[in-house]
């Protein structure tokens, strides 16, 4: 039998060595992504044998792909007891194309997949974000160029610590009234895993960082490791008035902090045309596509 508990920081050592030893830059991997939106997913993990568990609600409960290297058949079989026991359909989420193959070499013809394109995560080369190169990203440069025009001498980028992460909560409030957060519970649920990132950033063994104009914090952004080669974008947010300030903390972010990395991941676009484009417009080497597994009926 499974015992789940919520998630807390006490887990993430365990956490870490169990995602340690899996292939892939997911966010399901990436516990500070994790953390930071359990209170809207209530995701629970769970510790037997040579697996973690992980459960979360979407509404519905749903399983992810467990980590570990023992018998995955067995490991689906606890899962699936797992439901039996709640009463509610086995479901998982969140599978790559190369977990898909691994559930389907265990347990031949059991589930059915589905794609969900909306869960899909965007990777990118480092070295693009960083320099920005070629025709692909002239509108992004012309961006920037603008906006070191406009606010030369104006502008400086900070890494976010203690002593200035007031002012990017300052930030995030006037975000949230001037984008009415208050009747968005999408936009509420996001405020609270902002601020579980924020401020718990050492916990989680994330940074962040800032740009400001004329003093005041314009942009902010916040990110932690995928394995040993992959920064996860957490969370990015800007003033959009502030034209060019979302390609200046993107691009000044990975020059801090994606020196000896490989990849981005800016996590996915959850359906949204606009957040699509924009994700597209930033070139990604993969795209990484999800799958939700169900029973398959007889």
């Amino acid at each position: 039998m499974l015992e789940f508990a919520p998630i807390e920081l006490e887990h993430k050592p365990e956490f870490d060595a169990f995602s340690g030893r899996c292939e892939g830059r997911v966010t399901e991997h990436s516990f500070a992504s994790l953390y930071a939106w359990a209170p809207r997913f209530k995701t629970e993990l769970c510790r037997k044998g040579d697996f973690l568990y992980l459960r979360t609600q979407t509404p519905q409960t749903v399983f992810l792909m467990p980590m570990g290297a023992g018998d995955l058949s067995d490991a689906l079989d606890e899962m699936e007891a797992d439901a039996k026991r709640l009463s509610i359909p086995f479901q998982m989420r969140g599978l790559t194309q190369e977990m898909v193959r691994r559930v389907e070499a265990a347990r031949p013809d059991r589930y059915v997949f589905t794609e969900r394109r909306d869960q899909a995560d965007y990777l990118y080369a480092v070295s693009d974000l960083r320099d920005l190169s070629g025709r692909g990203y002239h509108a992004k440069r012309n961006f920037i160029a603008r906006f070191e025009s406009q606010y030369a001498g104006r502008w400086q980028y900070e890494d976010i610590t203690k002593g200035n992460l007031n002012d990017v909560w300052a930030f995030q409030d006037k975000w949230c009234r001037k984008n009415d957060c208050a009747s968005s519970i999408t936009l509420q649920e996001e405020s609270t895993a902002i601020a579980m990132l924020l401020y718990n950033l050492d916990a989680l063994d994330a940074f962040g960082g800032l740009l400001r104009v004329d003093g005041a914090v314009t942009a902010f952004t916040v990110g932690s490791m995928i394995g040993r080669d992959t920064l996860d974008v957490n969370i990015e947010k800007a003033d959009y008035d502030v034209v060019g300030s979302y390609p200046m903390i993107n691009r000044a972010f990975v020059r801090r902090r994606c020196e000896e990395l490989s990849y981005v991941n800016r996590e996915e676009d959850m359906g949204l045309e606009g957040l699509r484009r924009a994700k597209l417009s930033y070139r990604p080497v993969e795209i990484i596509l999800k799958y939700d597994a169900a029973l398959r009926e007889v």
